[in-house]
């Protein structure tokens, strides 16, 4: 190599060698004191892409875990509301049963009432107070609403609740407006069932017993109950004191003979020696001079032999709890009970059958009574209430069964969604993190080489000066 002083290739060549070490020296130092492999695009443009890409991943699904637990204590919060709204129905229902039965006084049920009324504003304050995060739950404002569950849009469990307040929990009911007893009974006809997605034809049998059309109706659709009862009330005249009536009753294939009837005492206190036989019970008011019996079955009362044509007459109660136009007692008279439909949906009823049995037109559509609006003032409406109050747990209990669903799909998200999250974070370290051990190693070898190149440098950049030795 020529001797030179204008350039000095040495000098040069060792200069970049050296800054060449400083570089992938600041590198490692960047890395090492940062603790990631890829800190700029330099690094690796398509490794920094994906990392980019993993983290957002990350913390999507961190994001997402924390949401799902949020849905899981709103269902917790509602379902937990839901039971205490449960606990009180089931009080109220007790209630209802109590004052249906005919051993209570009219003092009694009011007692009864009182408790029952101030338990339905229960239920009403715990649907307006029941809140998650300032979000009314129970009163029909929160509807449904998308819990937001993974790390991309529109990745989402729907979340739906339902207004539990006393006047919107109840029963769907068609109550039947009463057949006045004659001698051919109820006319029977084809009625078709419509609700819950379903449809279903039936056909009622002329001279049908209530309790017979109530087991044709209970279950024709998803949801629909039916339950019948036979009351009717007795009337004698002021004919039968000269001239004592007489008449047979059959009740359910069982039937008992009364004679000597001249007023109503004589008659209650027949009805109330044969009233297990019968199975019947018997409400006798000496007071208001009222009679009636009752068969909670729903099964008809047919007459016979009867001399009470004139002294004699028979009312029967209709599904809204009251008595129609009363007919004279008469050989072959059948006295049909009332039917009464409930559903926590709604539905609907079409044909000739619809007219013969519940005095409408050929058609009747359900209409809601609310837990709001029932009492327990008397043993009719105890009764319904009884009916009204099954249908709202059952409404409580499929929204319970919803909640319980989300909350095990919610918990399931949560599980898979830490896995997803686990593994991504590990897979971005493999890409991301800067491997110590190695980087540290290059560390050590590019502070060799740096300090290297420094003491050749000084070596190289004192070569120039040899030429003032060949000028002496």
């Amino acid at each position: 190599m020529a001797l030179t002083v204008n350039t000095n290739i040495a000098s040069i060549t060792t200069q970049g060698n050296l800054n060449k070490a400083g570089g992938a020296l600041a590198t490692s130092m960047q890395r090492l004191s940062s603790g990631l492999r890829i800190n700029s695009a330099k690094d690796g443009a398509a490794d920094l892409g994906i990392a980019t890409r993993m983290t957002s991943q990350i913390n999507g699904l961190g994001q997402a875990i924390k949401n799902a637990n949020d849905g899981i204590s709103i269902a917790q919060t509602a379902e937990g509301a839901m039971q205490a709204s449960t606990d009180i129905l089931q009080k109220m229902r007790t209630l209802a049963l109590s004052s249906a039965t005919g051993s209570l006084s009219t003092d009694d049920r009011k007692s009864n009432n009182d408790e029952y009324q101030a338990l339905t504003s229960e239920l009403t304050r715990i649907s307006q107070t029941t809140t998650f995060g300032g979000q009314k739950l129970l009163d029909g404002s929160y509807g449904t609403k998308s819990i937001q569950v993974g790390a991309n849009a529109n990745e989402t469990i729907g979340l739906s609740l339902e207004n539990v307040a006393a006047n919107n929990i109840g029963s769907q009911q068609i109550n039947s407006l009463g057949i006045a007893p004659s001698t051919t009974g109820v006319a029977g006809g084809a009625i078709a069932v419509t609700g819950n997605g379903q449809t279903s034809s039936i056909t009622l049998a002329a001279g049908a017993s209530a309790k017979t059309i109530a087991a044709q109706l209970s279950g024709a659709v998803g949801g629909l109950s039916a339950t019948a009862s036979t009351e009717a009330q007795f009337v004698v005249g002021a004919g039968a004191a000269t001239a004592p009536a007489s008449f047979t009753m059959t009740v359910g294939g069982q039937a008992t003979t009364f004679v000597g009837v001249k007023d109503t005492a004589s008659l209650a206190d027949q009805l109330k020696s044969n009233s297990a036989k019968l199975g019947i019970s018997v409400n006798y008011d000496e007071s208001k001079g009222t009679l009636s019996v009752k068969s909670d079955t729903g099964e008809n009362l047919a007459f016979s032999a009867s001399t009470a044509a004139g002294t004699i007459t028979v009312a029967t109660k209709d599904g809204a709890g009251a008595f129609g136009t009363g007919v004279a007692l008469a050989d072959g008279l059948i006295a049909t009970g009332a039917v009464n439909m409930n559903s926590s949906k709604g539905y609907s009823l079409e044909g000739a059958g619809v007219t013969n049995v519940f005095g409408a037109a050929t058609s009747a559509a359900s209409a809601k009574t609310s837990v709001s609006q029932t009492d327990v003032t008397d043993a009719t409406k105890a009764q319904n209430a009884v009916s009204v109050i099954d249908q709202a747990i059952a409404t409580i209990s499929s929204s319970r069964s919803g909640l319980g669903a989300v909350q095990n799909r919610l918990t399931s998200t949560v599980d898979n969604l830490s896995n997803i999250q686990k593994n991504s974070t590990a897979a971005r370290s493999t890409l991301q993190d800067v491997d110590f051990a190695s980087e540290a190693a290059e560390l050590t070898k590019q502070q060799t080489l740096q300090s290297a190149s420094t003491a050749i440098l000084s070596q190289a950049n004192q070569l120039p000066s040899a030429v003032l030795k060949l000028l002496q």
